[in-house]
């Protein structure tokens, strides 16, 4: 079904929407969840709606470089972006950006939910959780842990744990989480909390302890969960949505999730989507952006209670 199908034509002044290529921006470097997330998007939209979709990787700041892109760009319906919670939930508490992500881009449609799995380097001598918190805390500041950058919601979940746990794991940042992920298949750092360590603990390159999820992950069935762990108070899972700048006009929000919201009833689509490490779970943009403001309000009471600052 085409998008063009589902409008009138006084909306978009008789010209069909799309009638050019859509730029879907990701916020992070190739390589990484959304990454990933987004190629199974736009392949599937292009297949539903004829629609030629480009990705346009434009990662860094812990994607407010790629969102403010968006933000500033023509309110059209063909610049989008493929974003993460960090964007939204984390990074405006944590530092002044020339953009307000929650005034400037409206919700199009929650895509998925992403597990994560708290994973070593096996190098770590340490088999499960236990033994972990207490190799750390006999070599404090030893250890080293990465993340997609300075501001990610890995970041701030392995800040979390690391109160909790009272242990003292130094950060390093990197310009992504595949640039992440390669500093702990090196050996670089020692440990990282994300989605794309997960496939590498099932092949056995790293060593999965916990996962930070609602259940424990199929592949590796041996590997408890946080709350398992008795971590209860650590919000597991992070999203990625797609999102268009402010006034776009409401006739094509609708439309794009209406034509999303159909792919979930294609078990080739949900497949695709499970395959790269995320829980398909879609929202309209109004059930997205209750689900924005809740998670708002709860990254701003971690950062502010924890004492978390931008490095």
């Amino acid at each position: 079904m085409a998008l063009s199908t589902l409008m009138t034509s006084s909306v978009i002044q008789a010209q069909e929407y799309p009638d050019k290529p859509i730029r879907l921006v990701v916020a992070y470097p190739a390589g990484g969840t959304a990454d990933a997330v987004a190629r199974v998007l736009s392949e599937a939209l292009t297949k539903t709606t004829g629609a030629t979709i480009v990705v346009d990787n434009q990662g860094g700041a812990s994607g407010a470089i790629g969102a403010g892109q968006v933000a500033r760009a023509e309110a059209d319906g063909y610049t989008l972006l493929l974003g993460a919670n960090s964007i939204f939930s984390v990074v405006p508490h944590l530092r002044e950006l020339d953009f307000d992500p929650n005034a400037d881009l409206v919700p199009v449609a929650k895509i998925a939910d992403s597990t994560r799995l708290l994973a070593v380097h096996p190098s770590v001598p340490a088999q499960n959780m236990k033994e972990f918190i207490a190799y750390a805390k006999a070599n404090p500041g030893m250890l080293n842990y990465s993340s997609s950058g300075n501001g990610s919601t890995p970041q701030i979940l392995t800040e979390i744990f690391k109160s909790a746990a009272g242990v003292d794991v130094q950060h390093i940042p990197y310009g992504g989480a595949g640039p992440a992920l390669n500093g702990l298949l090196s050996g670089t750092v020692q440990m990282m909390i994300d989605t794309v360590v997960i496939s590498q603990a099932e092949s056995g390159a790293l060593r999965g302890l916990a996962v930070f999820g609602n259940a424990r992950i199929p592949g590796l069935p041996d590997v408890p969960t946080m709350v398992e762990e008795g971590f209860t108070e650590l919000r597991s899972a992070g999203w990625t949505g797609l999102f268009a700048p402010k006034d776009t006009p409401a006739d094509i929000i609708e439309m794009l999730s209406i034509e999303i919201s159909g792919l979930y009833n294609d078990p080739a689509f949900i497949e695709r989507l499970s395959s790269v490490g995320v829980d398909p779970d879609f929202l309209d943009p109004r059930a997205f952006a209750d689900s924005l403001a809740v998670d708002f309000a709860y990254f701003g009471d971690v950062i502010n209670s924890a004492g978390i600052a931008e490095e």
